[in-house]
């Protein structure tokens, strides 16, 4: 029996590409063409047809009514889907490793940036905390997917405030089909994205070649599907508040208390002696007063940021559809004078006639940054609580201590320096524009161009006025030379196009797709820093007020040009939508590659079975989908710059010959330099019985030719190279379950969690790099290091924590007592006895959590865990055992410390002194020992929030479509098995967050 009929989508325009099958025999069906029409032959049993296309609804009409139909979008289909940026793939069909998060997810678990929506949704993508800069809004999170891959980043651009080089394990982050950078994303608005999808293995990413060994994050945003005209308002207030709870530091009392102990007063001589009690006691004497400075709070704030976004939504039967929208972000962050200002607009504007479609996107960010000028947290931290901050009348001091004590050793206060005009700022404006053209030549053949152009501007001022405490210790000879200025400027363009022809055709049970593309591209980018000093006042004007460059300084930069060609193919065929098999191949040049290996291809197959589409299980009721699949693939990483290959020369600034300036090689160029190669192995579980949801992935990723620096002879000119050696492995499981428990018309209830075990290890080490073994080995050794070393073993991980032995402090003497390789107890601390104490990187980590809703009324809760890793305490070593007795320290120094003969202590008490390189006496150091390496579990509160629907009955008065109230707390609380000071340059912080959406 011959049917036959025409789609049309939700605006009347016919649709090509729609599915048509008998709803009772699948393996029976169609696709329409390109006027939307179908003809199907189906047995005289079939009583309907289904029609489905991606993003629209699924259709089963009686064959009788089948003639006309008109599909709906559905903005909930999306985890049906694989978006990968070049095409999309049904995902029963698709062989690769992918999550797909869709808006409603994003918005689940905050709405600061995608980023923290990110590392609160997916265990692959790890974000660890920065102990360091802690909740910084500036300061951009390190990301890494399956494991680390590379080694880390030495180059110049670190020090630039400029986020244009990406980090060496962080993975490839596509917008809308073009690649882009982390700072974007972390910077655009929320309302903009409506999904994100994660590609893990080989099948998944190898579309992106060279690029993707470190996984592929795609991100699209919203297209308009209707014909209906909207404005939708979304507006929230949030509260940031610094998070203290992980400091423990010693009130004044307590301080002095330690300081007597430690013999701060004590002194052979006797006037010196009687200087240093009249110190003590006046010191204590204000401090029974009341005098106890919590340091710790005075850079500090509340921080209040507001965000507001105004959408328009526009359409009509003409197939011309626009979404205009404007935003403005303002973050306050817990350092007082600290923020971030991103102001965005956006048009995404289609239109589509007959076989033609056009699609335009263009963005323009402008981000301004400020840092604090109450400068780095950590020397707040070490402020003694007897010390005064503020005069009886608020006043803020120039000196902590010493102007009132008649002492020649003043004390600065970093509050000061705050008020006196030091200003730390930064912007850039970026502007990107991406066409799109889609043509259907045929009914199963389409063509897509795309041409995508993006060009950033980036500036920097830092101001430190004269009067600032770094220019405390100019002698008279330097006064002139107070007052800094830095200026940093940098920009970056990237122009990429792509042509693509993609072809699907179903042949009875058989159905094959196919895409053949090719790529090019060219980015270019630069970075210059001026500093010059010397400035008469603490007004900021301008750097050309300044007396001079800094003195042994002269402008520096960067600039790095990469140019790109590349081809791919890709295909698809699956039998009777059970047995399915992916191939993709991509070869490409680049500039970034040695002149000896410009080309380099990238490959994967993957293969699936959809048993739950067997005839044996096709007819189980419990039973939704039972899905294998399997892949094995190569990709590269690209994550360095051009000066690694080719030469690169400077001039001899200072000198010239007969009027002729002269330039040198600055660094070994290596023609032979090649792309680091990741070989993926994944096979994966995808189950669904009844209300469960659960993915299952197993993976073995190894990592070749990976990027170091080699050591050459210094004949040539060159201590080290860069090539490309060794050999790592990261293998490991992923786990993500969804339980629905209840589910009705008026709400629901679903738990979900997830797990990721992931063990990296060194499978083959370089000759060079146990040179550079032996080089860390002879830092350790040296009396001034403090911190483990980096050190690379065959068989181990790349972050291992490397120390010697302890058995603790000897109660007789205080001195530590180390153990040698042999078990004999020794006093003398020998870096050859180093050992590996434990593990950096946590080998599980998970979220878990629940969603739940009931009549408009939502509450969710979401949880991070992460086990199995170790952490050196540096609190233990910096606050209590390697001490500054002059600033103040952690509480656990007045129980801890060695004091006398017979005592049980954990921590030795230090009094020797060692020359340093240039024969200055400095204080002794507890170098790398167990005794601080402690294993590191946590949970964290990542995000609770809750919303009302407003019903329809009480707001269409108000001419409103939609109005929903949400409200956010981030960050609630970490339970950590380690007792460390989080946040040091930077505190961490907690959030909340109340938001109001209202469509009209």
């Amino acid at each position: 029996m011959l049917l036959n009929g025409i789609v049309l989508d939700e605006s009347g325009a016919p649709m090509a590409g729609v599915t048509v099958v008998d709803s009772k025999n699948p393996s029976s069906g169609t696709t329409t063409g390109a006027k939307g029409t179908y003809n199907i032959i189906v047995s005289r049993q079939c009583d309907s047809l289904r029609f489905s296309f991606v993003g629209y609804k699924p259709q089963t009409v009686g064959v009788r009514d089948a003639a006309l139909i008109r599909m709906q979008p559905d903005a909930q289909d999306i985890g049906e889907v694989v978006v990968t940026g070049i095409f999309t793939r049904k995902a029963e069909s698709y062989t690769g490793a992918a999550t797909t998060i869709s808006k409603s997810e994003i918005t689940r678990v905050g709405n600061q940036n995608l980023l923290q929506s990110l590392k609160n949704l997916d265990p692959t993508i790890y974000m660890p905390d920065n102990m360091t800069m802690g909740s910084d809004p500036n300061t951009l999170p390190t990301i890494s997917m399956r494991g680390t891959t590379s080694f880390p980043a030495e180059s110049n651009a670190s020090a630039f405030k400029s986020n244009y080089q990406n980090q060496p394990n962080q993975p490839l982050f596509i917008l809308d089909g073009f690649e882009t950078s982390v700072e974007t994303v972390m910077d655009m608005d929320m309302n903009r994205v409506e999904s994100m999808t994660i590609l893990k293995d080989a099948a998944a990413k190898a579309l992106y070649g060279s690029k993707a060994a470190n996984g592929v994050i795609v991100i699209e945003t919203k297209r308009l599907m209707g014909n209906e005209q909207r404005i939708t308002y979304t507006g929230s207030v949030s509260i940031e508040a610094p998070d203290l709870t992980s400091y423990n530091l010693c009130n004044s009392l307590e301080k002095l208390q330690v300081e007597i102990m430690e013999g701060v007063y004590d002194d052979s001589t006797v006037g010196t002696q009687i200087d240093r009690l009249q110190l003590y006691n006046k010191r204590r004497k204000l401090a029974l007063e009341g005098l106890n400075t919590y340091w710790l709070s005075k850079p500090l704030e509340t921080g209040v940021g507001h965000k507001h976004n105004l959408s328009v939504e526009l359409g009509n039967a003409e197939n011309l559809r626009a979404i205009l929208d404007v935003s403005y972000n303002d973050v306050s962050g817990v350092m007082k004078g600290s923020g971030r200002t991103t102001v965005s607009g956006n048009a995404n504007v289609s239109y589509r006639t007959k076989r033609l479609i056009f699609r335009n996107i263009m963005s323009i960010i402008s981000n301004k940054r400020e840092d604090s000028p109450y400068g780095s947290f950590a020397d707040y931290g070490k402020m003694n609580p007897y010390w005064q901050a503020t005069d009886s009348k608020g006043n803020v001091l120039r000196w902590a201590e010493g102007e009132f004590f008649n002492s020649t050793d003043k004390i600065p206060n970093p509050m000061y320096d705050a008020m006196i005009g030091t200003s730390l700022t930064s912007s850039y404006l970026k502007f990107t524009n991406n066409f799109y053209a889609e043509w259907q030549i045929i009914d199963p053949l389409k063509v897509t161009a795309r041409i995508g152009v993006s060009q950033q501007r980036d500036d920097a001022d830092s101001f430190y006025p004269a009067a600032h405490s770094m220019f405390v210790d100019y002698t008279a000879e330097n006064l002139n030379r107070r007052g800094k200025y830095i200026l940093e400027s940098g920009k970056s363009s990237t122009i990429s196009g792509d042509l693509n022809f993609n072809f699907n055709r179903k042949f009875d049970k058989h159905f094959l797709f196919a895409n053949a593309g090719a790529f090019l591209s060219e980015t270019n980018y630069s970075d210059y820093t001026h500093t010059a000093e010397g400035f008469p006042n603490n007004q900021k004007a301008d750097i050309t007020f300044a007396r001079q460059y800094a003195e042994g300084s002269k402008p520096v930069g960067y600039a790095t040009l990469n140019r790109e060609i590349s081809f791919l193919a890709a295909i698809s065929y699956d039998y009777d939508n059970r047995f399915l098999v992916d191939a993709t191949y991509r070869i490409g040049a680049s500039s970034l590659y040695g002149k000896d290996n410009r080309w380099a291809s990238s490959w994967s197959v993957g293969a699936g079975w959809n048993l739950h589409n067997e005839p044996f299980l096709r007819d189980a009721e419990i039973l939704q989908k039972l899905k294998i699949r399997g892949s094995v693939g190569l990709t590269g990483n690209q994550n360095f710059t051009t000066n690694n290959a080719i030469a690169t020369y400077k001039y001899y600034t200072g000198v010239n010959y007969q009027g002729q300036t002269g330039a040198y090689l600055s660094n070994m160029p290596n023609p032979q330099l090649r792309w680091e190669q990741k070989l993926d192995y994944n096979l994966g579980v995808e189950l669904e019985i009844q209300n469960l949801k659960l993915t299952a992935d197993y993976y073995i990723a190894d990592t070749e030719n990976m990027l170091t620096d080699v050591t050459i002879p210094t004949s040539t000119g060159f201590g080290t190279v860069k090539d490309n050696l060794g050999k790592v492995r990261n293998s490991g499981v992923e786990l993500q379950a969804n339980y629905a428990v209840w589910r009705r018309p008026a709400g629901f209830v679903n738990l979900f969690g997830s797990f990721t075990y992931n063990r990296n290890e060194i499978i083959r080490l370089s000759e060079s790099l146990k040179a550079r073994n032996k080089a860390m080995r002879e830092i350790a050794q040296s009396m001034g290091t403090s911190t483990p070393v980096a050190i690379y073993e065959d068989g181990q991980s790349m972050k291992a924590i490397w120390a010697v032995p302890s058995a603790g402090i000897d109660p007789m003497t205080g001195n530590e007592v180390y153990i040698k390789k042999d078990g004999t107890l020794t006093y003398k601390y020998d870096s050859s006895d180093l050992i590996i104490a434990g593990d950096s990187e946590p080998k599980y980590r998970g979220t878990f959590g629940f969603t739940a809703e009931y009549k408009g009324i939502g509450l969710s809760a979401t949880c991070t865990y992460l086990a199995g890793g170790q952490m050196y305490n540096y609190t233990l070593v910096g606050r209590v055992e390697n001490i500054d007795v002059e600033y103040n320290v952690d509480r656990r120094v007045l129980l801890g410390r060695w004091q006398r003969p017979g005592q049980l202590a954990q921590f030795k008490k230090l009094t020797g002194t060692y020359k340093d390189e240039n024969d200055n006496s400095q204080p002794e150091v507890t170098r790398p020992t167990t005794r601080f390496v402690q294993n590191r579990n946590e949970l964290t509160i990542s995000s609770i929030s809750a919303y009302y629907e407003f019903p329809s009955r009480l707001i269409r008065p108000l001419r409103l479509k939609r109005l929903r109230a949400t409200f956010y707390i981030n960050n609630v609380a970490t339970f950590s098995s380690i007792e460390i000071e989080r946040g040091l340059t930077y505190p961490f912080a907690r959030s909340m967050s109340f938001s109001l959406t209202a469509t009209f």
